[in-house]
């Protein structure tokens, strides 16, 4: 198990470090290109500490300035001339932070992070629209003006037709305040730039929203359950209950963001809660993905387990990982997007960095494609039995590197899918019938009519036998050994059983004998013959001129 929770993440974090090891490289070549540029027209952008180089790194600064009490700062923001940024630029950048917190419409997420903006022909050039301020029903457009700084460079300041508005919106937002309505303490406090009683609200509405998703998820399960009752659905049943928390996560966060919308919160702090909400929903669907993948496989599994399908276990369990993966790659992304990187130079990096890493790993992901190479033809499965090269066992699992095999002699025999995709396997289990074949050697002294007798009675008993498929047994006389004659037995067995097999071959190799010991024939025993012989002469007195002496020495082996 742990290997596999190995395996599993490295699946999972390899795209995810490649995305990252690709985007970096991107960045890294934006940047040097930059540079190049910059040189090659011998000029260096200079970099303003305020952050206010791009439209998206002026509001975030005015309203991080502003909300730190800092106006003197948050002026700077303001396109004004040096004695109105003296004489009125606190007043008006704290009127300003006010309107932008109770009056702003817009997301300050999308709000251009380039230098130069986003071309829009609807205003003018060097200018960008970031939203509208309503007040009494009546919408104001938001505008950015890029300018020039001596010491900054280009920067992007609030225009000076939006700061000329300022005080006349104030006052026309300052008379619809509810904080008229409240206590002193609760309107006057604030935490975070935002009123005490609007903290208080936030925090309150979050078990407020949680419960709400609360009984709607269990009101609609309750009536999901009664409508079940009548139908025979389980997959509907297993699919209510797994979605029943995520969807109460979900439900909270959305509910809550309505209840925070109405609230009316500081656009900063709201900028922040927006960012954990979305990573919130974006965990939830996450978990509601993971759960429907866990009870697909579920099902899916044992169905294919009890033969009731077609597709193995296996090859089940390596979908729900690649499901599973991408499913994190897919949330990561949007997870990135929210926080602002720009997907598209992830999506590049991620190809970068998997041809890195393709690269890198060609015999992990060989063997990665030889699984389910294996796994979708379905040569093998968990379970059979199978013969890899000069070995013979059982298939016990077939993960997403290897396969692991255990061999007649108990030993586990490990095979990387890339080899195993390209071996010769024979799949034994999957035979409709069993092989018998055996040579029988009678002796070399069996006279020709006890071998036709023999051969006679040896074809009725295949063909007699119920175990014995007659269109394949056949009987022959096939030659003449070193020491006998030779008879082959070749036929097929009635069943793919090892120890059926081996019962009725065991059988009829004691039938056999018995028809052998019935013929008068018995079965020949190698053995090779020398024949010795010696010269020598006479040296009796009868005066004979020659002598033999011969013996012959049979060796029985």
């Amino acid at each position: 198990m742990k290997d596999r929770l190995r395996r599993f993440a490295l699946l999972v974090l390899l795209p995810i470090a490649a995305s990252g090891l690709g985007l970096c490289v991107a960045q890294e070549a934006d940047k040097a290109q930059s540079h190049k540029d910059e040189q090659a027209n011998g000029q260096t952008e200079p970099t303003d500490p305020l952050g206010r180089s791009t439209p998206h790194g002026t509001v975030v600064g005015f309203l991080q300035a502003v909300q730190s009490g800092k106006y003197q700062d948050a002026a700077q923001y303001l396109q004004l001339s040096k004695t109105e940024r003296a004489a009125k630029g606190e007043q008006l950048a704290e009127q300003l932070g006010e309107l932008m917190d109770d009056a702003f419409v817009g997301r300050v997420g999308s709000i251009s992070n380039r230098r130069e903006g986003s071309p829009d022909a609807s205003v003018p050039e060097d200018h960008e629209r970031i939203g509208t301020f309503r007040v009494d029903d009546s919408e104001t457009p938001v505008d950015l003006v890029r300018v020039y700084d001596a010491r900054a460079g280009e920067i992007w300041l609030f225009s000076s037709d939006i700061v000329a508005a300022v005080p006349e919106l104030f006052d026309q937002l300052d008379s619809d305040r509810i904080e008229s309505r409240l206590p002193g303490f609760l309107s006057s406090k604030r935490i975070l730039h935002t009123p005490m009683w609007r903290l208080m609200a936030f925090l309150l509405l979050i078990p407020v929203s949680y419960g709400l998703a609360w009984g709607i998820v269990r009101l609609s399960g309750a009536a999901s359950r009664a409508w079940l009752r009548r139908r025979h659905q389980p997959v509907l049943k297993d699919v209510l209950t797994s979605v029943a928390a995520p969807a109460t996560l979900i439900l909270t966060v959305i509910f809550h963001e309505i209840g925070a919308y109405f609230l009316g919160i500081s656009l900063l702090l709201r900028v922040y809660y927006h960012r954990l909400a979305g990573l919130l929903l974006v965990a939830g669907a996450a978990w509601l993905g993971f759960r429907l993948i866990n009870r697909w496989a579920e099902r899916a599994r044992s169905k294919a387990l009890t033969g009731s399908g077609d597709r193995s276990g296996s090859i089940v369990l390596l979908g729900q990982r690649i499901l599973k993966a991408l499913l994190v790659i897919v949330a990561g992304l949007i997870m990135l997007s929210i926080f602002g990187v720009n997907i598209t130079a992830a999506i590049a990096g991620l190809g970068i960095g998997s041809l890195a890493v393709a690269f890198a790993a060609q015999k992990t992901l060989e063997n990665l494609l030889g699984g389910i190479n294996i796994l979708g033809d379905q040569v093998i499965r968990v379970g059979e039995t199978c013969r890899i090269g000069d070995k013979l066992g059982t298939v016990e699992d077939i993960s997403l590197r290897s396969t692991r095999i255990r061999t007649q002699e108990r030993t586990e025999l490990s095979v990387p899918n890339g080899q195993l995709a390209n071996m010769n396997v024979e799949n034994i289990s999957r035979s409709d019938k069993s092989l018998f074949r055996t040579k029988i050697e009678l002796r070399r002294e069996t006279s020709a009519d006890r071998l036709t007798a023999l051969l006679k009675e040896m074809r009725a008993l295949l063909s007699d036998h119920p175990e014995v498929d007659p269109e394949s047994a056949r009987v022959r006389f096939i030659g003449f050994g070193e020491s006998s004659l030779d008879i082959e037995v070749y036929c097929y067995i009635l069943t793919t059983q090892l120890t059926e097999f081996l019962a009725v071959r065991e059988d009829l190799l004691l039938r056999i004998m018995k028809l052998v010991a019935a013929a008068g024939v018995e079965f020949a025993i190698p053995s090779r013959s020398l024949y010795l012989t010696q010269d020598r002469p006479d040296f009796d007195q009868q005066g004979t001129s020659e002598a033999e002496n011969a013996s012959r020495i049979h060796n029985r082996l």
